[in-house]
């Protein structure tokens, strides 16, 4: 054999072993079968899909092999070796060697060498994979819609845009994306300030509701009085100063209603909720024309509404049309190594915000932050991480112990203030002093009940309205 023949048959094991890596990476499923039936290539993909090791696939029948579903031999193989055409958006289901159903969806091509057929092959997807897939690109798209345009619809955040290396939070992270490719209601579970909109805004941003609106509402900060003109609008004339204005549910159409602290809701106001979810129609204040709502809906809670102790703070019927499918947004306390990891994403961010040098933390301030129980989750730590940059000089590039806001040393240390003295730090007058006192009781019964502002309110003895009123007067 000449040299240059040598050398073009290296060149051509070459290629052959690039296209075989090639088809080993992608995501879709192949199979390929010789004029006689023969399986001569199958990938991972169809490896894992149909739980099958291709070393007992290759070189045997495509007839022996799949012997359990006989009617794709016979309606896609030998059709397609017979006829010489190619079948598009082929739709099969099929039950595998151990009784599981899958769905696949699929293109068939017959192989052509010197004019005549040498063996087909088959390119296909399975169709739970495939929604991961839409899934992922309708975020990917979304994500460089915003970069190019911010205020599109209101979504700012991607999936991909939540920051955390814990098994815990990865795993949140990939069940809302399996979540986000469906059309059933969501409810967010999780205690404030562990980023409950920012996975609303990822749900939405990964779904087929991707291109319409995202509309917020915090069913807390608004009176009870409001809450139902602000969700359902208003017709002219329905009391004194109304005019005709939609409310949020028809300014969503298209596209996410978020319905936050959706256990702050009064139940008058739950029973109208659940019509709007079971006949999708809904009816402005004052007015007689039903008008249908197309948009999804993600609610979220700050308290475990399934937990036998909530007081039912959700009508059960609303709560299960609400919580179709429930994600549990883990606290930053259980999310282990992530407090040193976003300690070092946010001082890396504040660092380029404010023009510094900050490249690390010191080891014994990480000791501390991976040690303190955070009450305010991932808030929290942004908020000291921020506030202890501007305490940093302009030539330092190491974050210490000694950049901390006073109030977080002595949290952090475990050694809070308490007593006289420290209310007379802050106020010398008897009426400060008396302010103080509330202040701290309020934002204490906020953390033992975990921001929940109707249970806070209960314990306190005082209305919603009114704890929202001091809770914005005394800026807790």
């Amino acid at each position: 054999m000449e040299k240059k023949d040598v050398v073009r048959l290296e060149e051509l094991e070459r290629e052959n072993q690039l296209l075989r890596n090639i088809i080993d990476k992608i995501h879709e499923y192949v199979l390929a079968i010789d004029e006689k039936d023969n399986i001569v290539l199958y990938n991972p993909v169809a490896e894992k899909i149909e739980k099958l090791d291709r070393k007992d696939v290759v070189g045997r029948t495509q007839k022996e092999t799949f012997n359990h579903c006989p009617d794709f031999s016979e309606n896609v193989c030998e059709k397609v070796l017979d006829t010489g055409e190619p079948l598009f958006d082929q739709q099969y289901q099929y039950l595998l060697r151990d009784g599981r159903k899958t769905y696949i969806v699929f293109n068939a091509y017959p192989f052509f060498y010197k004019d005549a057929i040498a063996g087909m092959y088959v390119i296909g997807r399975n169709m739970e994979t495939m929604g991961e897939y839409i899934a992922k690109t309708l975020e990917i798209h979304k994500w460089i819609t915003n970069q190019e345009d911010p205020k599109t619809t209101g979504a700012n955040f991607c999936l991909s845009d939540i920051v955390g290396e814990s098994n815990a939070i990865t795993e949140a992270i990939l069940t809302a994306r399996k979540f986000a490719r469906y059309n059933s209601p969501v409810m967010l579970i999780g205690e404030t300030g562990t980023g409950k909109e920012l996975f609303a805004q990822g749900i939405h941003n990964a779904s087929t509701f991707a291109e319409g609106p995202f509309v917020p509402i915090n069913c807390a900060a608004i009176p009870d009085t409001l809450l139902e003109s602000v969700l359902f609008g208003t017709v002219r004339g329905a009391f004194t100063g109304a005019v005709d204005m939609p409310g949020l549910f028809e300014q969503a159409e298209g596209g996410t209603i978020f319905l936050d602290e959706i256990n702050s809701m009064p139940f008058f106001l739950q029973a109208k909720l659940l019509r709007v979810l079971q006949d999708r129609v809904i009816r402005r204040i004052g007015g007689k024309k039903e008008t249908p709502v197309n948009c999804r809906i993600i609610s979220a809670a700050n308290a475990d509404p399934f937990s036998l102790d909530n007081d039912e703070i959700l009508r059960s019927d609303l709560l299960y049309r609400l919580a179709k499918v429930t994600l549990y947004i883990p606290p930053l306390r259980e999310r282990q190594g992530d407090v040193t990891f976003l300690a070092r994403y946010f001082a890396k961010r504040a660092s380029s915000k404010f023009g510094l040098v900050i490249n690390e933390i010191a080891d014994k301030l990480l000791e501390l932050l991976e040690s303190y129980h955070w009450p305010g989750n991932v808030r929290e730590l942004e908020n000291a991480i921020e506030t202890a940059m501007h305490f940093v000089g302009s030539e330092e590039s190491l974050l210490q112990f000694k950049h901390l806001p006073p109030h977080f040393k002595n949290r952090i240390n475990g050694k809070p203030k308490t007593g006289y003295a420290q209310l007379q730090t802050s106020n010398t007058t008897f009426s400060g002093t008396l302010l103080e006192i509330e202040r701290r009781l309020i934002k204490d019964a906020l953390l033992r009940n975990a921001g929940n502002i109707s249970k806070t309110a209960k314990e306190l003895n005082i209305s919603r309205q009114n704890l929202h009123y001091k809770i914005k007067t005394y800026e807790i």
